[in-house]
């Protein structure tokens, strides 16, 4: 082994899920603490965004932006703000409002429900980033009408990632990688001897079942799955995959998405958004941006397909 030849690995639980840290360098000492304040960066994350914390700059933006401008936490808004830039660059088919969604379907409580006909109506009001006015100059967000919430669950992983790789980079640690539940994972530099970080494809209907290797070396990958959450009624499934646009659950032949870019934040955005668009949707966009590239597998496929 190199100089290069101790690994530090750190984990903590925020989000709903297992976040890990990886570094990798010469001194123990600075690999520990470089790992400490990325897995503190992290949870500090967590509590601005997390919408089932009560006290998160998120909840409090659910709580009082239809009634007045709330002045947001800079860092906020500009997620935020990239948010919305996504939204539009995917036609609506990312949308961090479909809180309203998630909870007529019952996902946010955790049991599946088909609502009703009026109150998918009634929820569909209150959907689209067109309802979010931003003022950066001044650091506020106003709703423009009542029951319209922010739910940041499909891009605050990869900002989280992002930002605890942030920490290690400027620690001076040489080579790390960082995951939030294995879906999100960004990493840079490689661990002695390799080419970069391996990462594994589980399948996901049949986990022991490997689809594919990849090495990750300064690049970030999400994952969306259609098996993840799902309910059942009359023998239909319906997966928690929603698509703003419509208010439905995503119905296509994809089972799984992979999203490869610079950063998770944009990862794990596109890796719900793509799971929306569909294959021709993915394909137009891998057209006109260069740095993304997608794996994805159809349900009736033994094999991954690579686009762009």
């Amino acid at each position: 082994m190199s100089a290069m030849s101790h690994l530090v690995r750190m984990r903590t639980y925020a989000m709903g899920c297992d976040f890990e840290v990886f570094a990798f360098g010469e001194h123990r000492e600075l690999l520990r603490s470089a790992a400490e304040a990325a897995t503190g960066e992290i949870e500090r994350i967590e509590q601005l965004l997390s919408h089932y914390l009560p006290q998160s700059e998120i909840s409090y933006i659910n709580a009082h932006a239809a009634r007045e401008p709330v002045r947001v936490h800079p860092e906020v808004l500009e997620l935020i703000r990239r948010a919305v830039h996504l939204s539009e660059e995917t036609k609506g088919a990312f949308d961090i409002t479909v809180m309203p969604l998630i909870r007529c379907w019952g996902f946010f409580a955790g049991v599946g429900q088909i609502p009703d006909i009026r109150t998918l109506a009634e929820a569909m009001e209150r959907v689209g980033s067109a309802h979010l006015q931003l003022d950066m100059e001044n650091l506020t967000v106003v709703f423009d009408r009542e029951g319209v919430e922010l739910h940041l669950g499909a891009i605050g992983k990869g900002y989280a990632v992002d930002k605890a790789i942030e920490v290690l980079q400027s620690s001076g640690v040489a080579a790390a990688m960082v995951h939030g539940g294995h879906s999100s994972v960004r990493a840079y530099g490689a661990p002695p001897g390799t080419g970069g970080w391996q990462i594994n494809f589980p399948h996901p209907l049949y986990p022991q079942r490997s689809l594919a290797h990849l090495l990750l070396h300064d690049r970030a990958i999400s994952t969306s799955s259609a098996v993840e959450q799902y309910f059942e009624r009359g023998g239909r499934r319906y997966g928690h995959i929603l698509d703003p646009r419509t208010g439905l659950p995503v119905e296509n032949n994809l089972l799984w998405v992979s999203v490869l870019a610079d950063e998770t934040t944009s990862t794990d955005a596109l890796s719900t958004a793509f799971f929306v668009m569909g294959e021709e949707g993915i394909r137009q966009y891998v057209s006109t941006h260069s740095g993304v590239q997608v794996v994805i597998l159809r349900h009736e496929d033994e094999h991954v397909e690579w686009i762009g």
